[in-house]
């Protein structure tokens, strides 16, 4: 028995719109997080955004000389100072600065000296984030969690054991 040539096409076509619909519904669920849930906690810093993620709960922050880290619900720091490490932590967590655009950036690389990193490991995720940042005499320049820089005016007592 043979297949007429337009029956053949038509079933072509159809298939062809199932796996593209198929696709769709895939893809579905991130389109709408992404283009039509606005994040209630990016809103609510406005201007500021937010250094750490504010959605995932914060298990360690590593730096090049000192580590702050959650075990069983208690912090605790490997270089003792003059705050805690609870507080500390909330301090971290809650950080939001100024939003720096890529031109200004770029004007205010030749005044940087070099680059340090925060390693910042998170409970619900299995790769850290890490943060580049530039501390000069008025100013922290670091790089968030959305991988945007954002200028920080703090004394380094605050954010420093």
């Amino acid at each position: 028995m043979r297949v007429s040539t337009s029956r053949r096409r038509r079933w072509n076509n159809i298939m062809i719109l199932g796996i593209i619909a198929f696709i769709v519904i895939l893809n579905l669920p991130t389109v709408i997080k992404t283009y039509l849930i606005k994040d209630n906690l990016v809103a609510a810093s406005g201007d500021y955004p937010y250094l750490l993620d504010p959605t995932s709960e914060l298990r360690a922050l590593y730096f090049s000389d000192w580590s702050l880290e959650n075990q069983n619900g208690q912090w605790s720091m490997a270089k003792p100072g003059s705050v805690s490490a609870s507080e500390l932590a909330q301090r971290w967590s809650g950080l939001v600065g100024t939003a720096v655009d890529g031109q200004t950036f770029d004007s205010l690389k030749s005044q940087l000296g070099s680059p340090s990193t925060i390693e910042v490991w998170y409970h619900d995720q299995e790769e850290p984030q890490r943060i580049t940042f530039y501390q000069t005499p008025q100013f922290w320049l670091l790089k968030n969690w959305q991988e945007q820089w954002i200028a920080i005016s703090v004394a380094p007592e605050y954010l420093l054991p």
